[in-house]
């Protein structure tokens, strides 16, 4: 053989090993990906939101897509087509049947009934995150009240604690100060442990010297429209209120009947409208929440749930920002959804 052929025929197995190098490196990769996929255990989150066209419950479906995506993991909105507990209950225990997603973030419209439902999905393996509220008959915990769940919340008692010391702040140099607080609906038993802290942490302020008194105490509902029907009712009744205290929805309907220079608004909510209203010095405050982040976080908490890193299967998602929405504290923060849609 000449000296050119020998050097061809070494450069051709070089090159032969190179390739089968190549090739082996790819068919190694490829098998590690698809290893890692058949091993990933949540594949599919199902999400239950309050209703679908709700717009916070697409805000926090916008975050468990965001959390999802960075996982790998796929999403289905389940969310009922109303604001229906019992309908919300049935698509979950539905899907529970199905069985084809492995984890499930709801907003339980019922957070008691839901709790059988989600006891029923964790002993057939799912790992379930109740996002926003805690599921159960206490509201005074965030400790999970059915084994295995993981909570992603806040309490309403903390809510409402929240709301008193914002009230608290308005009162701020009057020698008097009249409250207001238009309390969501008196038949959700949520609703009622929120106003009972409410009350006794403007009590407990009153108490401590200042002169804060809770001059009324309707029902203001969750629109604009019950809003502004409960804020005339109370004017009337006492003209000298210096604060009003309702759901953000309700306090949008009582700003068009009393007037923001003399009575200090406070939504509880985090709505695109609160925020302007407040950046605008319409109303005092919001309830600052980040309604995104609180999905995200859903979806980091419950991966690592599923995968058995054992988290802490409460978290106060109320800490994400400080809730206290002055002007001062909310800065350039504008929310995530829509109270008119």
């Amino acid at each position: 053989m000449t000296k050119s052929k020998k050097l061809f025929v070494a450069l051709a197995a070089v090159a032969a090993m190179s390739l089968a190098a190549c090739s082996s490196s790819d068919s190694a990769e490829t098998t590690e990906s698809s290893a890692a996929a058949d091993t990933q255990v949540v594949k599919k989150i199902a999400f239950f939101g309050f209703w679908k066209s709700n717009s916070f419950t697409q805000a926090v479906l916008a975050g468990v897509q965001e959390g999802a995506a960075a996982a790998g993991a796929e999403v289905v909105d389940l969310s009922t087509a109303a604001y229906d507990g019992a309908a919300q209950i049935k698509a979950v225990q539905d899907q529970t049947i199905k069985g084809d997603a492995q984890m499930y973030i709801m907003l339980a419209s019922d957070s008691v009934g839901m709790a059988t439902a989600a006891e029923e999905a964790i002993a057939k393996g799912i790992t379930v995150v109740a996002a926003f509220t805690p599921l159960g008959a206490r509201f005074d915990t965030l400790e999970p009240q059915v084994p295995g769940l993981v909570v992603v919340a806040e309490t309403p008692i903390s809510n409402g604690v929240v709301l008193a010391e914002l009230a608290i702040e308005a009162c701020d140099g009057k020698a008097v100060c009249n409250v207001a607080y238009l309390e969501g609906f008196k038949a959700l038993p949520l609703d009622n442990v929120r106003t009972t802290a409410f009350v006794d942490t403007l009590k407990a302020s009153s108490t401590a010297g200042a002169v804060i008194k809770l001059v009324a105490q309707v029902e203001g509902g969750y629109a604009p429209d019950s809003g502004k029907k409960a804020a005339q009712d109370v004017i009337q009744a006492n003209p000298n209120v210096n604060v009003m205290v309702g759901s953000s929805q309700a306090i949008l309907g009582a700003t068009d009947v009393v007037d923001p220079k003399k009575v200090a608004l406070i939504g509880n909510g985090a709505s695109t409208e609160a925020y302007a209203n407040v950046k605008s010095g319409t109303w005092f405050a919001l309830i600052n929440m980040d309604t995104k982040g609180m999905g995200v976080k859903a979806v980091e908490v419950g991966l690592a749930q599923a995968n058995g890193q054992k988290p802490n299967p409460s978290f106060d998602s109320s800490t994400l920002l400080d809730p206290h929405g002055t002007k001062a504290i909310i800065g350039d923060l504008t929310g995530t959804y829509s109270d008119l849609s």
